[in-house]
């Protein structure tokens, strides 16, 4: 409603320098304190459907987003050094300090390997929360597509462009070996990401793998991160390229401020699955490929009191696919992190034969 896009806009336009721990030959951090005009972002969600189906679950986050405490840096006492839950239902702040608020349809889409097939979100970032931290805390916030097939060789599929705050996985070292490199920010980011998972090779075990929530090794293809500011628009896309010429499918991922240009959009492209580091998969036309999870995720860590969430959080989101179906189903809140002080959240959907639209808003 045209009252939610007015609360949405009520947020500190913040001008001070953002400091941001980088290498230089390999960090890629683009500057800009443009601000967007309040007209655009209120025709953005002028027109949103109003369903009001407030809901709420206690089940573990499963087809939204393949959480993992992998994209967290090393160090931290969350991260996979450790076996600290993601979330306790009692909401212990000795656990993970809350983990992720997901939003999804609850199964797979045929639209893996379909070219023409639309997927994408808008939103406005939020104001920065009360309390945070550059260093122990880590902001995820964003829209996700991934795969669950796991080829020989591969287990982490995702395709993953956020907004990002705090000790983020946010670069790598790019090819050949697509090391990810975390980054320390006190002010929002946001850039495109390919986040995979490679098994360890042995010998011992049947397809010469070894395989499991413990032993696979993160790596990430990222773009460029960009400054952001609250309240400007941010668009989210993903687009199934089909190459004739060379008979195969690429992906583009894009994540960048609406109006802003080229300078101002992170992309990556993944010309094969795994970005070709798995043997056992060469193309994204693989009939693996053909059903794709998508889900919209808070993964917040580090949070100890409501203080640490974005005060306001609403994506819309759109996928149309080139051909009519019956699998769009409604979105729904799909897992939680069990902590009492977490946001309320509210999902609207609407639907027609070729395209569905779901809007996610959480608020404290």
């Amino acid at each position: 409603s045209a009252s939610t896009a007015v609360t949405l806009l009520r947020v500190l336009l913040c001008c001070s320098p953002i400091h941001v721990r980088h290498r230089p030959d390999r960090d890629h951090v683009i500057m800009n304190s443009r601000k967007m005009r309040v007209a655009s972002a209120t025709a953005l969600f002028a027109s949103l459907p109003v369903v009001n189906s407030r809901q709420s679950a206690t089940s573990l986050v499963s087809t939204s987003s393949p959480l993992s405490k992998k994209r967290l840096p090393p160090q931290l006492p969350c991260s996979y050094n450790n076996d600290l839950p993601l979330a306790t239902s009692d909401g212990d702040s000795n656990a993970c300090h809350a983990g992720a608020i997901c939003v999804g349809p609850g199964r797979t889409y045929p639209l893996g390997r379909k070219p023409n097939t639309v997927i994408k979100s808008r939103f406005v970032v939020p104001s920065l929360p009360k309390q945070h931290d550059s260093a122990t805390t880590t902001y995820y916030d964003y829209l996700n597509i991934f795969w669950r097939a796991q080829p020989a060789g591969g287990y982490m599929n995702q395709f993953v462009p956020q907004l990002m705050l705090g000790n983020a996985l946010s670069n790598s070292s790019h090819y050949p070996d697509y090391e990810p490199h975390w980054i320390e920010m006190d002010k929002w980011h946001i850039g495109a990401q390919y986040f995979m998972g490679l098994c360890v090779r042995n010998a011992s075990f049947p397809d010469g793998f070894e395989c499991d929530a413990q032993t696979w090794v993160p790596k990430a293809a990222t773009g460029r991160l960009v400054s952001v500011e609250p309240g400007e628009v941010v668009e989210t896309s993903f687009e199934l390229v089909e190459e004739p010429l060379e008979e195969r499918y690429e992906w583009h991922l894009r994540i960048g401020v609406v109006g802003g240009g080229p300078d101002r959009t992170s992309v990556v492209v993944s010309k094969r699955p795994f970005m070709g580091l798995v043997e056992s998969t060469r193309s994204w036309d693989e009939d693996i490929y053909d059903s794709v999870y998508i889900g919209s995720c808070l993964e917040n860590y580090g949070m100890e009191s409501a203080d640490n969430y974005p005060p306001e959080w609403q994506i819309d989101v759109k996928i149309s696919s080139p051909d009519a179906g019956s699998w769009w189903r409604d979105w729904r809140l799909e897992g939680e992190n069990g902590c009492p002080w977490q946001p309320q959240t509210q999902v609207d959907n609407i639907a027609g034969e070729t395209w569905q639209r779901a809007v996610w808003r959480a608020f404290l």
